[in-house]
């Protein structure tokens, strides 16, 4: 199977995000990315359409969190899959075994040997954030995505770069950059920088 996405590592931090009184929030610092140039948004609208073509994903991958709340960086590894037409699962088997399953509206969370929590996506921006920021390049929707960022990309399709910066303040509330670079229609590492400045970086592997 082809590498999966990996906005799907991602999920319970904009999970914690989302839980969090969005009031609170420092505000977003602004990007010092410029407006791509009308080449660059083609590309990136080709890259997404592209991946979307592939229907069903499962790799392996590794993640490390730099969290302003900790003073030394979280590692863990897993099993990610997508299956058609909207469900998408994380499984982390290390340190801790944690899954976050996500399919229509609803997310199921578990810890352990806890039951899963049921949570409705509708419940907070945040969360349709994270929906849309996942499904998007799944189904290669880029109008979906185009509701939420600015997308552009550099390089060509045999190597890529994709950047997804905030299009509205309230999408800048929750996600400061999206970077993703991959080879054709395979992702191979993810950079995401949170409102917050929480930064996550992860690598694709195949299972």
């Amino acid at each position: 199977m082809k590498c999966l996405p990996l906005f799907l590592l991602v999920l319970p931090l904009f999970w914690r995000e989302a839980q969090a009184d969005t009031a609170a929030m420092s505000p977003p610092v602004a990007s010092a990315i410029t407006s791509p140039t009308a080449e660059e948004e083609a590309l990136a609208v080709n890259i997404l359409h592209h991946i979307g073509l592939v229907s069903q994903r499962e790799n392996h991958f590794t993640e490390t969190r730099q969290l302003h709340a900790l003073k030394v960086p979280l590692h863990s590894e897993g099993t990610l899959r997508f299956i058609p037409p909207d469900r998408v699962e994380k499984l982390t088997l290390t340190p801790v075994q944690d899954s976050f399953i996500m399919q229509g509206d609803t997310a199921w969370l578990r810890h352990g040997q806890t039951p899963a929590r049921a949570v409705p996506l509708h419940m907070s921006p945040a969360l349709q954030v994270m929906a849309a920021t996942i499904r998007g390049p799944l189904q290669g929707d880029v109008a979906l995505l185009q509701q939420y960022y600015t997308l552009s990309a550099t390089g060509d399709m045999g190597r890529w770069t994709l950047t997804m910066t905030p299009r509205t303040h309230d999408t800048g509330q929750i996600v400061r950059l999206v970077q993703i670079q991959g080879r054709n229609n395979s992702l191979d590492s993810l950079h995401l920088v949170l409102a917050n400045g929480d930064v996550t970086d992860t690598a694709i592997t195949s299972p």
